[in-house]
């Protein structure tokens, strides 16, 4: 029966659809979709905003927004981020919400309603470039776990010292269980996560933005902080690195957000959604360097240390300032709990197309995800044991997630936009974009800027590209 559903929405879809002002009614397809499960839906506006931030909102903008801070000129950065997120990121993520939420499927499904021969292939290729990024996120989150265990036992060790032997294994296996059994609950487990876990992220981050603002670095970062230099913010490697910055803190081009938006309901307005969504993502990663700073500028270590700061300077800084076993559980459990909530969020984006494409229940396709996933990241986790499993020389983690970072999400992201944008019917996607409460004059502006970014960013970011390296 659901087979035959699927062959009348094409049917719809691809013999003139895209001329038609309506799809079929209601009630006709509840009449042929009869004995398949309903789709699930969020709740409300509301439990679709905070699951959505508590999964976006991860170890990206705790962990990788500062030290990409630090590495790219600290204030000028963070306005060219800023402006990323406003010019391009809020209007992506409006964009594959919507593509999600019009079609009522994950990114596969999605890119077939696009084109029924090569739109699957499209699709399939978000989610294994998703199943890569969460093979080894698991591994990562897998060591927050273990310092914030270690910092809870008064017992925080050098980076070094926390991987000798198979801690990383056992702390991944260990997210690996816990992330299933979140799942096991589906829509409602993700809005609970939201629920719960959001406002905790939202408390311990601000309390130690403020506590760090007592330490005798502040003032010292926050020049470093809010300052602008002209001539680098000219540079493209700064819009460049910002940019690959706000889709990776967003989950741009990862099937993410296509997936969320097929569980949003109607009467939510999407355009509003997104840009709370990404408002607040921003705030968090911004409110994370106000964390970070104050500590490296008081402890003299250096801005653009990278990305091991988080697990081989603190622990020795926490041991050292008082009241630091206090501030490093607090900030411990601040990078699993972010570092967790995007687990869920990114194998609940796998799982989604799973469903759909193979007909499985819930509890099967969630048992499938997290068993492949876990097969893929056991080598990432053995890379940082006894074991030490290297590629090249270089441990296994680091070379997948050179392989999957940034550039290529990037490069999905901006393709995904283009399809979305050049490909989805224009008064669809834009009716699924807006609703009735929206005033006349925003919708005007916002359907011509997100359809505009979408259909031309591939130009703008090939430039961007080319300048890069050619000046």
């Amino acid at each position: 029966m659901f087979m035959i559903a699927e062959e009348c929405y094409y049917s719809w879809w691809h013999t003139g659809g895209h001329n038609i002002e309506k799809p079929p009614v209601k009630s006709e397809m509840s009449q042929i979709t009869t004995g398949a499960a309903p789709r699930p839906v969020w709740t409300s506006q509301r439990a679709y905003i905070l699951a959505s931030v508590a999964g976006v909102v991860g170890l990206g903008n705790i962990w990788r927004f500062p030290y990409m801070a630090g590495e790219n000129g600290g204030g000028t950065f963070v306005l060219a981020y800023a402006i990323c997120i406003l010019a391009i990121g809020i209007p992506l993520v409006v964009l594959e919400a919507s593509a999600g939420n019009l079609v009522k499927r994950g990114p596969v499904g999605m890119f077939r309603r696009i084109n029924p021969k090569w739109g699957p292939w499209v699709g399939w290729s978000l989610v294994v470039m998703l199943i890569a990024i969460m093979s080894y996120y698991l591994v990562v989150t897998g060591w927050t776990l273990g310092y914030a265990v270690d910092a809870i036992r008064a017992d925080l060790r050098p980076f070094e010292e926390f991987t000798a032997g198979f801690a990383s294994l056992w702390f991944f296996l260990v997210v690996a269980v816990l992330t299933f059994a979140v799942m096991q609950r589906g829509v409602r487990g993700l809005e609970s996560m939201g629920k719960y876990l959001l406002p905790l992220l939202v408390v311990i981050v601000g309390g130690l933005a403020i506590y760090s603002q007592t330490l005798s670095g502040a003032s010292q970062a926050r020049d470093f902080y809010f300052s602008f230099d002209l001539e680098r913010f000219l540079e493209p490697t700064t819009w460049r690195m910002a940019a690959g910055q706000a889709f990776y803190s967003l989950s741009i081009g990862q099937g993410f957000l296509i997936t969320y938006g097929s569980y949003i309901p109607k009467g939510v307005n999407i355009a509003s959604s997104s840009a709370i969504v990404a408002g607040t993502n921003s705030i968090i990663s911004i409110t994370a360097g106000l964390v970070v700073f104050p500590i490296v500028f008081t402890f003299g270590i250096a801005p653009d240390t990278g990305s091991a700061l988080s697990f081989t300077a603190f622990p020795m800084i926490f041991r050292e300032v008082a009241g630091g076993l206090f501030i490093g559980i607090a900030f411990y459990v601040l990078l699993f709990v972010a570092a967790f909530t995007s687990c869920v969020g990114g194998l609940a984006s796998v799982l989604a197309p799973v469903r759909d494409e193979f007909h499985l229940s819930r509890g099967w396709a969630a048992l499938a995800v997290v068993a492949i996933v876990t097969a893929l990241g056991i080598p990432s986790a053995l890379s940082f044991t006894s074991v030490g499993l290297t590629v090249g020389g270089k441990p296994f983690l680091d070379v997948i997630d050179q392989v999957t970072g940034s550039g290529v999400v990037l490069v999905a992201g901006i393709v995904g936009a283009a399809l979305i944008a050049w490909r989805l019917p224009r008064k669809r996607l834009l009716a699924a974009i807006n609703n009735h409460k929206q005033p006349a004059w925003l919708s005007t502006i916002s359907e011509n800027w997100f359809i505009l970014v979408g259909r031309y960013l591939l130009v703008a970011g090939v430039a961007l590209l080319l300048a890069t390296y050619l000046f």
